[in-house]
């Protein structure tokens, strides 16, 4: 089945003109520039980046809303932050992991991105256990290009663990 892109890009423009937003602010919101949100919108992407996923997280998007979409059905949508507060919050952390883990999900700085990927078991089956990764920005003054630039090593990373964990 072909993914429609040109489809996903429509509805994320209406929701995000449903919200009164406008490009440029979402895209500093993103720390990307105008013209990567106008890519998206009119479909010139072919996968989903973690541009896409915070995009469709501004505008409430559940994480499975932009796959559901693609494939011809409608997004959901959950509680969102309003457009006039930053996305940086402190993650809430479970009492049992360590201390370091903490700190680091803790600390100030925005909450980038997140994956969550199966681990495989011997023969390529499901271990039955995940692996979840928090991608947090530093803190202090940290320009958009800085972000993107982060973002797109995360993505070059997450491709590569993936790919390691597919094998």
């Amino acid at each position: 089945m072909d993914r429609d892109w040109a489809r996903l890009g429509s509805a994320l423009r209406a929701a995000r003109q449903t919200l009164g937003l406008e490009q440029q602010q979402v895209a500093e919101r993103i720390g990307v520039k105008r013209g990567a949100l106008r890519n998206i919108e009119v479909g010139e992407i072919s996968r989903v980046t973690p541009t896409v996923l915070a995009y469709a997280r501004i505008v409430g998007w559940s994480d499975a809303s932009i796959d559901a979409v693609l494939d011809g059905g409608e997004p959901t949508q959950e509680e969102r932050v309003p457009p006039d507060e930053p996305t940086t919050a402190v993650v809430d952390t479970p009492e049992d992991l360590p201390l370091r883990i903490k700190a680091a999900l803790a600390g100030a700085g925005p909450v980038l991105d997140t994956a969550v990927i199966s681990l495989p078991g011997e023969d390529g089956e499901d271990s039955g256990a995940q692996m979840v990764i928090v991608v947090k920005g530093r803190s202090g003054n940290v320009t958009p290009e800085q972000i993107q630039k982060a973002l797109l090593q995360w993505e070059k990373a997450e491709a590569q663990i993936r790919r390691t964990g597919s094998g």
